[in-house]
Parts: C-alpha cells; structure tokens; sequence
C-alpha cells in the first residue's frame, strides 16, 4: 500500500488519526455532493453523516477502500467502520474483505477493524487471524495488540508476546484464562482492557494515566480514538504538529468533559459514535 495521500487531498489527511480535520481547516458544506468526489471526499462525507447520526452510510468505506491502496485512506476507512459497526456490521465487513486476507496489510486492518468493535465476540475472529499472519512486524504484532487492548488492562503478557510470536496454540493457552475471567465480569459483550466498555469509565482511565505520567503512547492513543469516537470531543489538540502528547491540553479536554453534563449521556455497555447509539 501506498504510504503517501495524493496532493490534492491533503487537507483530509488528519482523518487518518482521528475523526476530525486541523483546526486551520474549515470542511466543505456540500457533503451530499462530496459523496460523489475523490476518494478522500467521499471518505471524508461518510464520515460527517456517520457523525450526524446516520450509519447507513458507513458501508461505502468498503468499496473506497477495496478501490484504493493508500494506507492513510485504509487507516480513515477502518475508523470509520470499527467504532460505527455494531457486531453484525463488524462481522459484515470483515466478510467483504475476506477476498483479500492473503495480503498482511489487509489483515493488518482487519485485526485493527476486529479490536475497534470492543466486543469480546472479536476474540475468536482475532485467534483466528493470527493463524494466517506472516508479517511479524505488521499483522502479526496488530493482531496481538488488540487481543491486549481487549483483554488486558495494561501490557502483560498477550501484549508483550508479540516479541516471541508464539503459535497459534500457545496463543490459543494464552488468551483463554484471559478471555474467561473478562467474560465473567462482563454484562454483556462490549468490554475494553479487560473492564465493562464505560465511556465515563474511559475518559477516568485516561484521565488518570495522564496524571500518573503513565500515558503508554500506543494503549492510550487507543483509549483516545476510543474517547473521541463515542463522545464527539474534539481530540486533535491531545498531541501537537509532530505527534508528541501534550499532556496539559490532554489533560484538560477530559477534566472539561468529566466536569460536564454530557457524562449522564452514556450508559454502561453502550457503544456510541458522536454521542449516538450504536445498534448492536
């Protein structure tokens, strides 16, 4: 895949991180004529609609994907559908891009589109994966990382196996005690590090690390992405030009948010995108 956005589309560019351009840029208004530009316009409309409150749409990021190889379009798409898919929806994409599962960078993103789901249904699928990884660098070490954010509240074990790359069946033994002591605390299936999925929950978490010094850079963009995409807040001033965490600014977007009504707007074990329920 091609690491580079064409140039006439840089002004998307930033959707590859997050949910939301630079502040410098101001988006088009037509979105229902975007949806019949480039590429990174269209990605660009799926995701506003989506943001809107209106999944029907979100599809659409398959068949952009399915067409273009640029990475930081698969980045954006796999955004798109990992925190907008319900279970079904999730499921669903990972069948349309079943074709291409011989390639280790389209296994890459199907395990990021699996662990975006916060389900602990995405366990098995994951497992399953990782029997057809090849890259040690790339699907391999994905696939793992996801089994982490889902199953561990913090890198051990799943996480650092990545180093040994153990077998399927090692993984197999690794993960069950993991993925039934979860099962166990859960009411339900959405989860997230190893705890019931909580938005309010989430946003203490990171919170917390923040203050304790210990924002692990790859687990807490995570928990960002994670924030950003249920709750619509703005996230994009968490880290600065070069991508380095500003932790003052971090700090306060999530004391804002915590400090505010909106936290009675989630309810424990409910997936949201903008603040919209997600139909599992």
């Amino acid at each position: 895949m091609s690491h580079e956005p064409y140039s006439s589309d840089r002004f998307y560019r930033n959707l590859a991180l997050g949910f939301f351009l630079t502040k410098e840029d101001k988006p088009p208004q037509n979105l229902r004529g975007l949806l019949n530009g480039t590429d990174w316009e269209q990605m660009f409309a799926v995701g506003i609609l989506c943001q809107q409150g209106d999944f029907s749409y979100a599809e659409r990021a398959h068949h952009i994907m399915m067409r273009n190889n640029e990475t930081l379009i698969w980045n954006a798409g796999v955004n798109i559908l990992g925190f907008t898919n319900g279970w079904k929806s999730t499921l669903k994409s990972f069948d349309f891009f079943r074709s291409r599962m011989n390639e280790y960078n389209v296994r890459y993103y199907m395990a990021m589109l699996l662990g975006s789901a916060c389900d602990i249904r995405a366990v098995v699928p994951l497992i399953e994966l990782y029997a057809l990884c090849t890259n040690p660098d790339e699907d391999c070490d994905q696939t793992l990382r996801e089994l982490s954010f889902l199953l561990e509240t913090e890198d051990r074990e799943i996480f650092d196996s990545r180093h040994d790359l153990p077998s399927h069946q090692s993984l197999v033994e690794l993960t069950k005690p993991y993925q039934l002591s979860v099962s166990e605390a859960l009411d339900g299936f959405k989860v997230f590090e190893a705890q019931p999925y909580d938005v309010v929950r989430l946003a203490e978490r990171l919170l917390a690390r923040l203050e304790a010094e210990d924002a692990r850079s790859e687990r807490f963009y995570r928990g960002r992405l994670a924030f950003e995409a249920a709750t619509g807040v703005n996230c994009t001033t968490f880290f600065d030009e070069k991508f380095r965490l500003d932790r003052l600014a971090a700090m306060g977007i999530l004391e804002e948010f915590l400090e505010s009504d909106q936290v009675s707007r989630f309810v424990p074990g409910q997936r949201y995108f903008f603040g919209h329920p997600i139909p599992d």
